[in-house]
């Protein structure tokens, strides 16, 4: 009885064994990426189609790179940029991204959070060292700081304050900043300068006095 009961023990711990020196199970992909050249994935190139783990970070070269995500979500990641995958969200460090059904599934870039209105939306987000812009394809997209919240209509096109902000949003260097960014009017520039005004009026007296003279010259006068 003894002999067989160590016999079973002997048994057990034998199945035991390689279930713990084998690890926990990899965690599944999140999607796959495939692009028409090489690309490189948490920096080492690849080419084909290649699976994707929950925190990837992909970065492209001379070709675009184009993301199928297992939560329905597709991703086209433009030439020369660089990007990071996560299960409910993407982290977009500069380039440009195209996004669709992305109403569950919000990008991160420059300390703000850009989400679609409705599934069905289509929108582009590109980085520029000082503005985010997103325009809008098909669908509204929301834009958010965390504090604010701008809606990017269809067939519009957007710029925003690009902080810098880190995917945490921190950024204790730049403040914090939302909201269409159009380009800079008269009235914004300021008065002119002295100098600047002596060239108007010398310039609209010496039309002046060609008129003058033209008239003058026509009658048979001297204008002087």
């Amino acid at each position: 009885m003894k002999r067989a009961l160590v016999l079973s023990l002997g048994v057990a711990g034998l199945l035991i064994i390689p279930a713990f020196a084998a690890g926990p199970a990899a965690s599944a992909p999140i999607g796959f990426a495939m692009g028409l050249g090489v690309f490189d994935v948490n920096d080492a190139p690849v080419s084909g189609p290649v699976d994707l783990a929950n925190g990837a970070r992909l970065h492209t070269t001379v070709s675009p790179t184009d993301i199928q995500l297992e939560n329905g979500v597709i991703i086209r990641l433009a030439t020369r940029s660089t990007t990071m995958l996560f299960g409910d969200h993407v982290v977009l460090d500069n380039g440009a991204v195209r996004m669709n059904h992305f109403d569950r599934y919000p990008v991160q870039a420059g300390g703000l959070t850009i989400q679609a209105e409705g599934f069905d939306t289509e929108a582009i987000v590109r980085t520029t060292p000082k503005t985010i812009e997103v325009a809008s394809i098909g669908g509204t997209v929301r834009v958010s700081d965390g504090s604010m919240m701008t809606a990017v209509a269809v067939g519009t096109k957007m710029a925003f304050q690009n902080t810098g902000a880190s995917a945490n949003g921190q950024n204790p260097q730049t403040p914090t900043q939302t909201g269409a960014a159009p380009a800079q009017t008269q009235s914004q520039k300021g008065p002119l300068s002295d100098k600047k005004a002596i060239l108007w009026a010398a310039g609209i007296c010496a039309v002046g006095a060609i008129v003058v003279g033209s008239i003058a010259a026509a009658q048979g006068k001297s204008p002087f």
